[in-house]
């Protein structure tokens, strides 16, 4: 039985999964024993560098999606001022976030392109405002559960072992079980973190989840992301021009990702990143 078939067998209550300690550094087993205390720690003047630095990163990263479309800019404010305000004041989100940008560079800006993907998905698809915050949240925190994959493998530049796969499939669970320590953030925030590698055809992980079960919120994630990570340049990949990857969601996506997320997102993409890599 491989790993990730041995964590799923004994996480039916999702329940905080084992972490063997050979897949620990220092730093991962200081955030996975006592994460807690660990983010009681922060003084005021961390807290305030993180908004500072969070509120930049956000900032650039909007100006690129939303230039020379004043009409979005002026829609989409009116919910950045609910998501500013739940960063603002929530420092376990900063906190985290900092943890993977440190140990990870892609993986921050991964989740900061993929909130603002998600955001404008859910906006599209004329979602009420609860659910776009929601969303935006949601994709922000979607590979949260990567603080405990060891970053060797990570960072791997060549093709990953089955083991090191099974590993890397681990991080929903993780990050699942990450959040349902806090009460403050939402159930389906939470959810969308566990699910969003679930596919429509149940071949996805970490639960081969079922379509029916796995709602909208991971979904519009599951897009968001998916586009990221294909648009985006790593290590062991060159990243493909939004035409190759606009044009691979339309065709070979359908079968993996869901079809009406889907349509509301090919059918508004192009207008902003079309324009970006002319």
């Amino acid at each position: 039985m491989g790993i990730l078939e041995d964590h799923i067998n004994n996480y039916t209550r999702f329940e905080q999964p084992a972490v063997q300690s050979t897949h620990r550094n220092h730093k991962r087993e200081k955030i996975g024993n006592s994460l807690s205390h660990y983010l009681c720690d922060l003084d005021e003047n961390m807290t305030e560098q993180l908004n500072r630095d969070m509120l930049v990163e956000l900032k650039n990263n909007l100006s690129n999606v939303l230039f020379q479309e004043e009409y979005t800019y002026t829609h989409v404010t009116q919910f950045l001022a609910h998501m500013y305000e739940s960063i603002e004041g929530n420092p376990i989100i900063l906190k985290a976030l900092d943890q993977i940008k440190k140990m990870d560079e892609y993986t921050f800006t991964h989740s900061v392109n993929t909130a603002f993907y998600s955001m404008f998905i859910a906006m599209w698809m004329d979602l009420d405002e609860q659910d776009i915050i929601n969303a935006t949240q949601a994709g922000f925190l979607h590979d949260i559960g990567k603080i405990y994959i060891p970053e060797e493998i990570l960072n791997k530049s060549g093709v990953l072992t089955r083991e090191e796969y099974e590993i890397i499939q681990l991080h929903p669970l993780y990050g699942y079980s990450l959040l349902n320590e806090f009460s403050a953030f939402n159930l389906e925030v939470k959810r969308a973190v566990l699910f969003h590698h679930e596919r429509i055809d149940a071949k996805g992980y970490p639960l081969c989840a079922t379509d029916d079960y796995v709602g909208l919120l991971p979904k519009i994630v599951a897009v968001a992301d998916v586009y990221d990570a294909m648009t985006t340049n790593r290590i062991y990949k060159k990243a493909k021009s939004a035409r190759e990857a606009i044009d691979y969601l339309s065709h070979l996506g359908r079968s993996q990702l869901d079809n009406q997320v889907l349509y509301y997102f090919l059918n508004n993409i192009p207008v902003y990143d079309f324009k970006m890599s002319q």
